[in-house]
């Protein structure tokens, strides 16, 4: 028994403690935007860094704000930064806030491979 407790309280602690996000390609992402219009994309840099160009239809939300969102809980967000690091953060920020479809585009816009609003 003193085994099984022990094997659970290590698969808790490798899968982060029940944080649960999807992280995703940018094929992955467009598949996802392109099922359900009301995906919200959220650029977690900063606002000068998103006004040098971001993903079409994006919000700005720094992560430093990203605590504040109000979205229904189910909806699906996909969340992204420069290099994926930030928005890993944002992202488990939203799993512990309760968000159950979340996005975390792997590698940020280094790996996005479509055109970019400015």
């Amino acid at each position: 028994m003193k085994k099984i407790v022990k094997l659970l309280i290590i698969c808790l602690l490798i899968t982060g403690c029940g944080t649960k996000y999807e992280t995703i390609d940018s094929n992955k992402a467009m598949t996802i935007i392109n099922e359900d219009s009301n995906t919200v994309i959220i650029d977690v840099r900063s606002s000068e860094e998103f006004n040098e160009g971001h993903i079409k239809n994006a919000i700005n939300i720094p992560l430093d704000e990203i605590k504040d969102i109000n979205y229904n809980k189910e909806t699906n967000i996909i969340v992204y930064c420069a290099t994926g690091v930030r928005s890993s953060e944002a992202a488990k920020e939203l799993s512990s806030l309760g968000y159950t479809k979340i996005y975390n585009l792997d590698g940020g816009l280094l790996n996005w491979g479509f055109e970019l609003e400015d």
